[in-house]
C-alpha cells in the first residue's frame, strides 16, 4: 500500500516542480519566438541575440566600478540563463537539421557568436576574486560546457551541410570578388594583357 501512495504523491508534486522550472525567457522574448515559430532561421538569430542579451549583462557585472554584494547571485541567474539559452538553441538547430533546413549561413553567425560568447565567459572567469568564483563557479562551468558542446555540434552540423550542398552563397559570392580584384591587380586594365579593341 506504501508504494502506491508514493507514486500518487509524486503524480501531485510534479506539476509543481515543473512550475517551479525557470524560464529563461522573458514575455517579450516569448512572444518574439511565438510570432516567428515557422522561420527557423529568425528563431536561431533571436535565441543567439537573447544569449547575447545575457553575455552583455554578465560583462557589465565584470567590469562594474563597484560590486554589489548581489552580483554573484546575479552572475549566477545570468550564467544559468546563458546555458538554457545555448542548449535551446542546440536543439532547435538540431531539429532544423533533421528536417533538412538549409543551415549554412546561420551556423556562420552561431560560431561566430559562441567564439565570443567563451571569450566573455573566460574573462569573467580570469579577472574574478577566488571568493567571487566560488560563488558561481559550478553555473559558469555550466555556461561554458553549453557553449563547447554547442559549438562541436555547429562545427559537426556546418561541414555536414558544406559537404551535402556546398558553402552558402553569399560565400561564393565573396570568393568571385575576391578572385575578380585579384585579376584586377595583376592587370589594372582589367583586359588580362589583351588590348582593347580599337
Amino acid at each position: 500500500m506504501k508504494i502506491p501512495a508514493i507514486i500518487l504523491l509524486f503524480s501531485l508534486c510534479a506539476p509543481a516542480f515543473a512550475q517551479s522550472r525557470h524560464d529563461p525567457l522573458n514575455t517579450r522574448e516569448v512572444e518574439q519566438m511565438r510570432e516567428n515559430a515557422q522561420d527557423p532561421k529568425k528563431r536561431v538569430d533571436l535565441l543567439l541575440s537573447f544569449a547575447n542579451e545575457r553575455v552583455m549583462a554578465i560583462e557589465r557585472l565584470r567590469t562594474v566600478a563597484k560590486p554589489s554584494p548581489n552580483d554573484p547571485d546575479t552572475l549566477v541567474d545570468l550564467l544559468t540563463d546563458l546555458a538554457a539559452l545555448i542548449d535551446e538553441l542546440d536543439d532547435n538547430l538540431a531539429m532544423y537539421n533533421n528536417h533538412s533546413e538549409d543551415l549554412r549561413k546561420p551556423l556562420h553567425r552561431v560560431l561566430d557568436a559562441e567564439a565570443q560568447f567563451q571569450k566573455k565567459l573566460a574573462e569573467l572567469g580570469e579577472s574574478s576574486s577566488s571568493t567571487q568564483r566560488r560563488r558561481f563557479a559550478a553555473a559558469l562551468e555550466d555556461a561554458a560546457d553549453s557553449l563547447a558542446a554547442s559549438t562541436e555540434s555547429a562545427r559537426a552540423m556546418l561541414a555536414d551541410q558544406i559537404a551535402k550542398k556546398g558553402e552558402a552563397k553569399e560565400n561564393t559570392k565573396q570568393a568571385h570578388s575576391d578572385k575578380g580584384h585579384q585579376q584586377e591587380q595583376n592587370d589594372p586594365t582589367g583586359f588580362d594583357g589583351t588590348p582593347p579593341e580599337r
